[in-house]
C-alpha cells in the first residue's frame, strides 16, 4: 500500500461524501450556542471562566498550525446537484461551489438561491467564517482542523474507502468527458446505500499543496487499492447518491472548472462579523 501521489478522486470524494451533508449541516448550524451547550456539560460554574480562558489560549494569534498560509493553487470547482422524487424526476436543482483561493478554501452552498451561505477556511485569520449571504452576517470561529476526521479515508466506519469502490467497467461519455463506472457501498450511512461515480481522467489538476478541511491535502493519507488505479487517477465527472430503497436520491455533476478563484469569497468586509469567542 502506498500513499496516492494524486489527489484528484480524492478530492471529489471529499466533496461528493462530506461536502453534501457538510452543506446541510451548515445551514442550521449555531456554532456559538454549540460552543456554549458544550461548556455547559463540560464545566460547572466555578470552572467555566477556565474553559473560557482555554479556549481563548488556542486560538487566532496563539494558533502555530499554518505558518504558511497560503495555496499553491487557485481553482474554482462548480457542480449542479439534483435532489430526485421516488420516480427519479428532479425535484429540486442547486449550484454548490468550491473556491480554492490565495490564503484558504470556500465552500458555496445553494449559489444565486436566498438560502445561499459560505462556509470559509481562512488560514491567514486561522479562522473559520460561516457566511449568511442574504443577511449579509458572518459567524467567525476558531479554526477546525477535520484532518483527523477525514484523513483515514474512510466513510465513518473506519474502513478504507478504497476496499468498497468496485470498477463497472462501463464506460460513457458524460458531460464531454470519456468515463468509466465505479460504485461505492457505505457501510453506516444513514441516507445513502450505494454511490455510482463516473470518473475521467480529462481534469487535470495537481491540489495536493492546497489546504482543505484544515491540512494540506498532500497530508491526507490514503492507501491505494491496485485494482483500482483508474479511479484514484480520475476526477468524478458525475455522483449519483442511492436512498437505503436503492432508488437514486441525488446526482451531482461538475459543471465547471476553472484555474482561478474570486477572492471575494475571502473579503469579509461586506459582512457584519460576529465572533463566538467574544460571546463566551
Amino acid at each position: 500500500m502506498k500513499t496516492l501521489k494524486n489527489h484528484y478522486c480524492f478530492i471529489l470524494f471529499l466533496l461528493a461524501m462530506c461536502l453534501h451533508p457538510v452543506f446541510s449541516l451548515a445551514q442550521y448550524y449555531d456554532p456559538q450556542q454549540q460552543v456554549q451547550n458544550n461548556m455547559e456539560k463540560k464545566y460547572s460554574d466555578p470552572q467555566r471562566q477556565k474553559g473560557r480562558d482555554a479556549i481563548h489560549k488556542q486560538t487566532y494569534e496563539n494558533d502555530k498550525r499554518y505558518k504558511d498560509p497560503t495555496n499553491k493553487i487557485q481553482a474554482t470547482i462548480v457542480y449542479e446537484d439534483k435532489e430526485l422524487n421516488k420516480r427519479g424526476d428532479t425535484k429540486k436543482t442547486t449550484r454548490e461551489k468550491m473556491v480554492f483561493g490565495k490564503n484558504g478554501e470556500c465552500m458555496v452552498m445553494n449559489e444565486g438561491d436566498k438560502a445561499e451561505m459560505w462556509m470559509i477556511y481562512n488560514y491567514a485569520d486561522k479562522a473559520n467564517y460561516i457566511v449568511n449571504v442574504k443577511d449579509k452576517s458572518a459567524t467567525k470561529m476558531p479554526l477546525i482542523n477535520m484532518q483527523k476526521i477525514l484523513g483515514s479515508g474512510d466513510d465513518g466506519s473506519g474502513t478504507s474507502f478504497t476496499e468498497r469502490w468496485v470498477d463497472t467497467g462501463i464506460k460513457q461519455n458524460i458531460n464531454g468527458h470519456d468515463c468509466e463506472k465505479f460504485t461505492y457501498t457505505y457501510s453506516s450511512n444513514s441516507r445513502y446505500s450505494t454511490m455510482d461515480a463516473w470518473v475521467s481522467p480529462d481534469v487535470k489538476l495537481s491540489l495536493g499543496n492546497d489546504y482543505m478541511f484544515g491540512e494540506r491535502l498532500n497530508q491526507y493519507k490514503l492507501h491505494a487499492s491496485t485494482k483500482n488505479k483508474a479511479l484514484m487517477d480520475g476526477f468524478m465527472i458525475r455522483t449519483i447518491f442511492y436512498d437505503k430503497k436503492n432508488r437514486p436520491a441525488l446526482q451531482r455533476d461538475l459543471t465547471e472548472f476553472d484555474k482561478t478563484a474570486d477572492e471575494k469569497y475571502f473579503d469579509m468586509s461586506p459582512f457584519k462579523v460576529t465572533d463566538i469567542i467574544n460571546g463566551l
